[in-house]
């Protein structure tokens, strides 16, 4: 009995020694370590159990990564032309990922059906399967004891129709999503409650706004959303990815140097800006992971690997690409932006109107994310393609497209945004002088567009019901009439309307503003937009009449920038501080007496928020480490 524990022991102690990845968690939006460390996965995925000769044993884990990867998505194709399922080859590539000390994603990869029916986009089409699959998996991961593991519930789910992805998303498959992870994650919660579930979005994982406007019951799991992307030829869908980042946790499960078809060479430009975005220039400062397609010899541009496999050094060039983004190692900057000409001000008691035009400085990326098509008035693009841009020169060095509501007689309304592309997001300076939840209108055209649109507070959501909850985290507007879709129609007919969730039409909502100061508003849009006239946040006069005295409090920080880390801090009152990462996760918490102080924080270097309660009031200031 006493040599059968010892074996048992040194067995767990292998498994644990080959397994001694930390586990991974989710702080807010942010995957992190389990010890609260940002973290970002990144590497290749594979292509399906056929392609052995590029993805057959533990050799090509070990290429992985010694090219710096610390992630291998295997991809197990359910309906192959060949081999269909491989449950012993997944259960194998977790072993070589365990033993190489380097995270898996275990993928069920739906397909896009290239016969025409549509129907094998539908991951509800192989639920069956799909059950029993991950009830092996999961089993298999529980008996070993391993960590290292996420599961991605389904590649690409689509309705097989080129499209726009929020329309075919909202008419057929979103439900589909949601009706499958129903069935699927109640056995991961069951064998791996711990693990990292990653769950597709509608058309081919890039309409990423389902998740936060009409979001799945995630059963208490850690749930992230994917999103896949194209360099070649899918720039338009990488603002989703930069705005749905404020929002919801989200990882780029596959993406390629190439076009979606997997040809047409590589656009490294294109690419860049997807890597930006990754590694944290995004509206949410989200630090998003990313697998890399493919490993393997396929004959195509998106291959990392030419003929003769790793072993051979063939490097294609969209191999070569992704070895020097690995060499790179953590690379991370995030969205820098300072107010216009001042910080707009509303008082918590009048009705307050957005100055549309004096958005933040900083530039594209920074201050706001705008991408124009190739149908855009002005050229070179992007460029300022609104009226009041191109004619009158208002932020004419600017993308952000502001134009009038009345083009006839400007004076007589508002400037207005337009040319309104999927993912397009632009920040504002905005100083509260009273914190609380406020209702809200927008100025709208009478043309019927997508029109979904949400709302940031410090790279944060800002929307919550009449009930302060965050369920429903975006709305569409309503066009200001009846509404056309007539082309070119209704675009000068504009109105005072009230947003509504298309999924919960009899809720209010409001704008949530946590603290008193300086704030980035974010107006977010997730799709196509007929135009956006002005934002008005309505006042609430019980705010009373002390606006000038919300605030006595008196707070200095000093070094700013700090060399060491160091932190000195000057308060008039005794008061409660936290600071906040860049990624808005509490790395200090205490209490400091009225007077000068000196925090024993250790901070790394980096971009700090240090926010300030006390009976005088709220303060938040930003902090620097060099």
């Amino acid at each position: 009995m006493k040599k059968l524990f010892t074996l048992v022991s040194l067995l767990m102690a292998f498994a644990f020694s080959a397994n001694a990845l930390e586990g991974l968690k989710l702080v807010g939006n942010q995957l992190c370590t389990e010890s609260g460390k940002p973290i970002q996965l990144r590497g290749w995925s594979t292509h399906g159990a056929w392609f052995k000769w590029c993805a057959d044993d533990e050799s090509d884990i070990a290429a992985m990564k010694n090219e710096g990867a610390n992630m291998a998505r295997i991809a197990n194709y359910f309906e192959s032309v060949d081999t269909g399922s491989d449950e012993n080859w997944v259960k194998g590539f977790i072993d070589n990922c365990a033993k190489q000390g380097i995270y898996c994603i275990v993928d069920w990869h739906v397909l896009r059906n290239y016969d025409g029916d549509g129907s094998k986009g539908n991951p509800m089409d192989k639920v069956s399967d799909a059950k029993n699959f991950f009830r092996s998996i999961t089993s298999y991961v529980r008996e070993k004891n391993y960590n290292h593991v996420l599961y991605e519930l389904c590649n690409e789910p689509n309705y097989n129709i080129e499209g726009d992805p929020y329309e075919l998303g909202k008419e057929y498959v979103w439900k589909w999503i949601k009706d499958y992870c129903n069935e699927i994650l109640p056995i991961i919660k069951d064998k791996d409650p711990n693990a990292i579930v990653l769950v597709g979005t509608p058309q081919w994982d890039q309409a990423v706004v389902f998740p936060f406007l009409d979001p799945i019951d995630e059963m208490g799991l850690k749930v992230m959303y994917s999103f896949h992307y194209y360099a070649g030829d899918q720039e338009r869908y990488l603002g989703l990815l930069s705005s749905a980042s404020a929002f919801i946790p989200l990882f780029v499960t596959e993406w390629g140097l190439s076009s979606h078809t997997g040809g047409n060479g590589i656009s490294t430009k294109s690419a860049d800006k997807l890597m930006a975005v990754c590694n944290g220039k995004n509206l949410g400062g989200q630090i998003i992971s990313w697998a890399n397609w493919s490993w393997s010899a396929q004959d195509e541009s998106s291959a990392a690997i030419r003929n003769g496999g790793y072993d051979s050094k063939n490097w294609s060039e969209s191999g070569n690409y992704i070895r020097e983004q690995l060499r790179k190692g953590d690379n991370f900057s995030f969205c820098e932006s300072s107010a216009y000409d001042g910080a707009q001000v509303f008082d918590g008691v009048n009705d307050f109107y957005l100055e549309l035009d004096k958005f933040d400085k900083g530039g594209n990326y920074n201050a706001y994310y705008d991408f124009d098509e190739s149908w855009v008035a002005c050229s070179p693009i992007p460029c300022n393609s609104g009226a009041a841009g191109m004619y009158d020169g208002i932020r004419s060095d600017d993308y952000v497209d502001v134009g009038y509501t009345n083009e006839n007689n400007p004076e007589d309304g508002y400037l207005s945004l337009g040319y309104i592309g999927q993912g397009e997001w632009v920040k504002y300076t905005i100083d509260v002088k009273h914190p609380g939840d406020y209702e809200f209108e927008t100025y709208t055209t009478n043309h019927i567009d997508y029109n979904i649109i949400a709302f940031t507070v410090d790279g944060k959501n800002a929307l919550v019901d009449e009930d302060g909850n965050e369920i429903h985290r975006a709305l569409e507007l309503q066009t200001s009439g009846s509404g056309t879709s007539e082309e070119g129609k209704g675009y000068d007919q504009w109105g005072w309307t009230t947003p509504v969730c298309p999924y919960a039409k009899n809720k209010k909502f409001r704008l949530r503003f946590n603290e008193a100061g300086e704030h980035k508003l974010g107006i977010v849009f997730m799709t196509s937009t007929s135009g956006l006239g002005s934002l008005k946040i309505i006042g609430d006069p019980g705010n009373g009449s002390d606006v000038n005295d919300v605030n006595n409090q008196v707070v200095s920080l000093w070094p700013n920038p700090s060399e060491d880390g160091s932190l000195n801090i000057s308060v008039n009152c005794d008061a409660d501080v936290t600071i906040f990462n860049i990624q808005g996760v509490a790395v200090y918490s205490g209490k400091i007496a009225a007077g000068e102080t000196k925090l024993d924080a250790s901070l790394a270097s980096g971009v700090y928020y240090v926010t300030v309660k006390s009976e005088n009031g709220i303060s938040t200031k930003k902090f620097t480490v060099k």
